[in-house]
C-alpha cells in the first residue's frame, strides 16, 4: 500500500527553479557527483563551487530547495531524486539546447515507393522518411533529446534513436508509460478519427497510447509494437539475427501498414506477418491490441 504525503504543486515547484542562484546550487551538486552516487557536500564547499557571493543569500536558496530538490545530511547536502533529475534535463539540453541534423540517406529503402530513405533532426524531433517528397511517407518521427545526439558519429546517432524507439514502443505494449511509468492504454483508431499525420502513406491503422498519470501520449503502428515480442525475436534468433539490434525503420512490418491486415472489426482483429530470409510469422492481434497467436508459416 502506498502512502500519500504532502504533495508541492506543479506551479510552485517550477516557482523554486526560477532563480538563477538556485540553479547554480544544483548544478554544483551534480557536477560534484559520480553516476549514481550523489555526492554530499559541506555548506562552505557547496557555496565556493555555486560561487555565490554572500552567505546570507546562499543560505536563504539553498533551504529553498531543502526537502524537495536537495537533502540535508549530517555531512552536508546532497541533490534528492528529483534533483538528479532537473540536474540530467539540464545537462541533456532537453529545455535549452537547439541542435539541428541536416538530411542524409540511409541504407534502407522506403516501404511504400522503394526511393531511399532519409533521416533528419529539428525542434528536437528524429523522423525518418522516404526522399522522394512525392511519396511523403514517414515511418518514424520521435522526440530525442539535443545531447543525445550530439558528438556521435553518424552510426551513433542512429543507434541512440533506435534504442530509445524500441525502449519506448517495449514499454508502451506493456501498458507502462515510459516517461512517468503510469498506466498506459492503448486502443486502435479506427480509420476517419483525428490525427496526426493522417495522409501519411505509411500507416493506415494507428494505435494510440495515453497515460493515465501524465498525460503523455503517443500514436504508434501495429507492426512497431511487436518488435520486442518473444516469438519475434526468437524467430529472428532462428536465423542468426537479434532484431532488437536492426534500426526499427528498416524493418517492414514495423515501419508501414505493408504487413498489416485488419481481419475483423467486430471484434476488431488484424494480423501481421514478419518475415525473414523466406520464412514467415504470422501474429493474430486484438483490439488490446496485443498478441493473442504466434504462427510460423510454411
Amino acid at each position: 500500500m502506498t502512502e500519500d504525503t504532502e504533495s508541492l504543486r506543479p506551479d510552485d515547484a517550477f516557482t523554486l527553479l526560477a532563480d538563477r542562484t538556485r540553479i547554480k546550487i544544483i548544478r554544483a551538486l551534480g557536477d560534484a557527483s559520480t553516476p549514481g552516487v550523489p555526492e554530499t557536500l559541506p555548506f562552505s564547499e557547496l557555496r565556493r563551487r555555486a560561487d555565490i557571493s554572500g552567505s546570507g543569500r546562499f543560505n536563504y536558496h539553498l533551504k529553498q530547495l531543502l526537502g524537495q530538490f536537495v537533502e540535508e545530511t549530517a555531512d552536508g547536502y546532497r541533490l534528492s531524486y528529483p534533483g538528479v533529475r532537473v540536474y540530467q534535463a539540464m545537462k541533456a539540453g532537453t529545455f535549452t539546447e537547439r541542435v539541428r541534423i541536416d538530411p542524409f540517406e540511409l541504407d534502407a529503402a522506403c516501404h511504400v515507393c522503394g526511393a531511399t530513405q532519409v533521416a533528419d533532426y529539428r525542434d528536437s524531433m528524429f523522423r525518418i522518411r522516404c526522399r522522394d517528397d512525392d511519396c511523403g511517407a514517414v515511418f518514424y518521427k520521435y522526440f530525442c533529446p539535443p545531447s543525445s545526439l550530439t558528438e556521435r558519429e553518424r552510426e551513433g546517432v542512429l543507434r541512440a534513436v533506435n534504442e530509445r524507439i524500441q525502449r519506448e514502443i517495449a514499454s508502451m505494449a506493456n501498458g507502462v508509460c515510459p516517461w512517468c511509468c503510469g498506466r498506459m492504454a492503448s486502443r486502435v483508431l479506427p480509420p476517419d478519427a483525428e490525427m496526426p499525420q493522417r495522409e501519411n502513406p505509411a500507416i493506415e491503422h494507428r494505435v494510440l497510447h495515453t497515460c493515465d498519470t501524465c498525460d503523455g501520449a503517443l500514436y504508434t503502428r501495429l507492426g512497431g509494437l511487436v518488435v520486442t515480442h518473444p516469438a519475434v525475436v526468437s524467430f529472428f534468433y532462428d536465423h542468426a539475427i537479434d532484431v532488437t539490434r536492426r534500426h526499427v525503420w528498416s524493418l517492414p512490418f514495423a515501419a508501414s501498414d505493408e504487413r498489416t491486415t485488419v481481419t475483423g472489426t467486430d471484434p476488431w482483429r488484424a494480423t501481421v506477418r514478419v518475415g525473414c530470409a523466406g520464412d514467415t510469422l504470422r501474429l493474430r492481434i486484438d483490439e488490446g491490441p496485443s498478441v493473442v497467436e504466434a504462427t510460423r508459416v510454411d
